[in-house]
């Protein structure tokens, strides 16, 4: 053989083996995945979420001024219950549903611009093997929520800490 055959036997070797190699890792599923508790932190500092309040307030203080109890109780009870539901996403590990449906138009852009199959929490994943690769998106997501620096210093916070068991967090408020 001489030393160009050699060398072409070399190239094609390395051009299939590269075609195989790069064909393994497309057979891997991309979950995408991400960290509740940071959505929750960016939604719940968003403006949306408090043009949401404001609205319940607004709500309730004209239940109160047309005398209509039955409206009033509910609304007096559904401020601490959003209250008590962020806190069991911020520090806990709770479902972010209820945020998640606002953003339901961005997922299929998110999905295809990571190359991903289904987006899931990544506290939501109990086990995974090799055939799996999970792409963390949070950022992408909290930046939805257009958080203020503020904000990004408390997700960075939240990132750091170990979500506290669900069943911890109190459901009275005042505890």
């Amino acid at each position: 053989m001489t030393k160009y055959s050699i060398f072409q036997f070399a190239c094609i070797l390395f051009f299939f083996s590269s075609i195989i190699f790069s064909q393994q890792n497309n057979n891997k599923v991309r979950i995408g995945t991400f960290d509740s508790r940071c959505i929750a932190v960016a939604y719940g500092r968003s403006g949306e979420f408090m043009k949401e309040m404001d609205s319940i307030r607004t709500q309730l203080s004209k239940a109160k001024e047309e005398d209509n109890k039955e409206l009033v109780e509910e609304l007096e009870q559904l401020g601490p219950t959003k209250q008590v539901l962020l806190q069991q996403q911020v520090f806990s590990n709770g479902s972010i549903n209820n945020i998640l449906v606002g953003l339901m138009e961005k997922f299929p852009t998110l999905a295809k611009e990571n190359n991903v199959k289904i987006i899931l929490s990544k506290w939501e994943i109990p086990f995974t093997d090799e055939s799996i690769e999970l792409i963390d998106i949070t950022e992408q997501l909290v930046i939805l929520f257009n958080p203020d620096e503020a904000t990004k210093k408390v997700i960075e916070e939240i990132k750091a800490m170990e979500p506290i068991p669900i069943e911890k967090i109190p459901i009275n408020r005042m505890d």
